[in-house]
């Protein structure tokens, strides 16, 4: 068991939440900042709940529930070893996580869970924003519009305005767009602009190489995709 209040590993497709000592109110207390710290990285996941030999009322399972379903979190099990908590868990009707899951050797996977901001909305021609740690936008960004980000920037939609990733001098940074036309593209100490002609719009990537900004597909064209490109100029 951790020492920490709250530690969180990702196995296969869930997140693991594993909790130390403390007691039960102050380990809520814990995940909920942990929570909250980063909500859009959260929102949407699968949730795992390690007890360990804890012993839970019903009351502080329920409002462990709770605070995973306000984040967005479905729970999708309940490792426990104490027969009490295991027969409450079978009670309230929730699925319970055999032990060995944790005890799967390669399909164990420990992620580190680096800071990240989801934005949903299109951001126009004034609008500035600027975070620390990874930034996905879901929307457009405008010519006039800044986005910057001390890691990543991906922007699921047209990049259109400037963008700055890792802008707190990480030169290891990268730009994914559906459509990577910005008015000006920084990564660390590098700068470009976009080249003038009309290019085929395709998810692409720029990062940093041999010294310079270089831009390519996102992912491997197929056949068609590159006689489309060619037959588009």
């Amino acid at each position: 068991m951790s020492r920490d209040p709250v530690a969180i590993k990702g196995i296969g497709n869930a997140l693991w939440f594993s909790f130390g000592p403390a007691p039960w109110p102050e380990t809520l207390k814990a995940l909920e900042a942990r929570l909250a710290a980063n909500p859009g990285f959260f929102a949407g996941g699968r949730a795992v709940l390690v007890l360990g030999d804890r012993i839970l009322e019903e009351d502080d399972l329920l409002s462990a529930l709770a605070l995973l379903n306000r984040f967005g979190l479905s729970l999708t099990g309940v490792r426990t070893e104490h027969p009490v908590t295991q027969a409450l868990v079978r009670r309230l009707g929730l699925p319970l996580q055999p032990s060995s899951a944790m005890e799967q050797g390669p399909e164990i996977r420990e992620l580190s869970l680096e800071p990240a901001w989801v934005i949903r909305r299109t951001l126009r021609s004034g609008h500035y924003l600027q975070v620390e740690g990874h930034l996905c936008v879901i929307g457009d960004v405008h010519p006039g519009a800044e986005i910057a980000a001390t890691d990543d920037i991906v922007v699921w939609g047209r990049l259109l305005g400037t963008a700055h990733a890792g802008c707190g001098g990480n030169n290891a940074a990268a730009v994914y767009a559906l459509e990577l036309r910005p008015v000006q593209l920084r990564i660390g100490e590098y700068i470009a602009r976009s080249p003038e002609e009309h290019r085929w719009p395709i998810p692409e990537r720029a990062r940093v190489q041999n010294g310079q900004i270089v831009v390519e597909p996102w992912r491997p064209l197929s056949r068609w995709e590159r006689w489309l490109g060619r037959l588009m100029g």
